[in-house]
């Protein structure tokens, strides 16, 4: 799926600012700055005229297990190979082959690693439409896709941007377990479960930690609700996922973490470093209700990382409850 926005398409600044001043993006220090590239892509490349703007599938993939006995779930997009670079790398191709087409034409690719407002630009492109989640939604293939776009010297024609289909369904913004949406298309992130177990380090707020269930890197509970994803297409530009979408607690957090840490390279879940999955691991522990991680949970409660051995007492406790 493509599609093209002029580059003097206005980004969502408003939103954005409004998002950053009410310190929705929590310990993500890095969304506030390079302001003046979030509200105008020719800050960050000054000579773009047009952007193109691809999404890449990642669906097909079978349903994220629900509360599946002593495993830890994981957001769908985190079991493929990481997709950064590969897509990256796909855009510079378009950006080559655009250059020995064109003479003089140039390029620069993005994918998540810019301060671009992205979604912003594939809405204008055509792309689909801002669900009430503030994740994107195309018609053909639902929200389980990722951006990754190329900022180009050309005057092209652009897009015209897509409707949107929302209508009053809120399946996504009533189904969030931690109530991150304070109103529609508006993200509390600092509440939600995909940056509770991977950006914040320190300990997840107990008033979350129920709410946070059996996820141990990111959540697609929004995304599962979501009617438009029954329409979601099988992947076919990114690589198979190379683990199961969900993992052993007692593997993420016992002994022998460091074997399944082994299985985790090149993916986006490792990313996580140690400590966090382990906090994760165990927090999931405490809301299984499981006495059969009791003890794990007793020795990490003597743990010297003061996180990690306050996370377990908490679980012992809801193992005790």
């Amino acid at each position: 799926m493509a599609g093209i926005a002029a580059a003097t398409a206005p980004p969502d600044a408003a939103a954005y600012d409004a998002f950053i001043a009410a310190g929705y993006h929590g310990e993500m220090d890095y969304l506030a700055r390079n302001a003046p590239s979030r509200r105008d892509i020719r800050a960050w490349m000054p000579d773009a005229r047009a952007v193109l703007m691809c999404g890449f599938s990642y669906g097909g993939a079978p349903e994220t297990p629900r509360s599946k006995s002593g495993h830890g779930r994981l957001a769908r997009y985190a079991v493929r190979p990481d997709y950064h670079a590969l897509l990256r790398a796909r855009m510079n191709a378009v950006r080559d082959w655009l250059a020995a087409e064109v003479p003089g034409a140039r390029g620069v690719a993005f994918c998540d690693m810019s301060p671009i407002l992205e979604r912003s630009y594939a809405r204008a492109a055509g792309l689909g439409w801002q669900g009430k989640n503030t994740l994107m939604i195309g018609p053909r293939l639902g929200s389980y896709f990722l951006l990754a776009g190329l900022a180009i010297n050309l005057d092209l024609p652009a897009d015209s941007p897509a409707p949107d289909h929302c209508g009053s369904c809120r399946r996504c913004l009533d189904a969030c377990p931690t109530d991150a949406f304070p109103r529609e298309r508006v993200l509390n992130a600092s509440k939600c479960i995909a940056y509770l177990n991977i950006e914040l380090k320190g300990p997840i707020p107990e008033g979350l930690r129920a709410g946070v269930g059996d996820w141990v890197y990111g959540c697609d509970v929004c995304q599962e609700v979501c009617p438009w994803n029954r329409f979601e297409a099988p992947a076919r530009a990114l690589p198979p996922a190379k683990i199961p979408t969900e993992l052993p607690l007692e593997e993420l957090a016992g002994p022998g973490s460091a074997g399944v840490r082994s299985r985790l390279k090149g993916l986006p879940v490792a990313r996580a470093v140690r400590r966090r999955l382990t906090r994760n691991a165990l927090l999931a522990m405490g809301n299984s209700r499981d006495p059969r991680h009791r003890e794990t949970l007793e020795r990490h409660a003597a743990d010297p990382d003061p996180v990690l051995a306050e996370v377990a007492r908490w679980s012992l406790a809801r193992l005790s409850a």
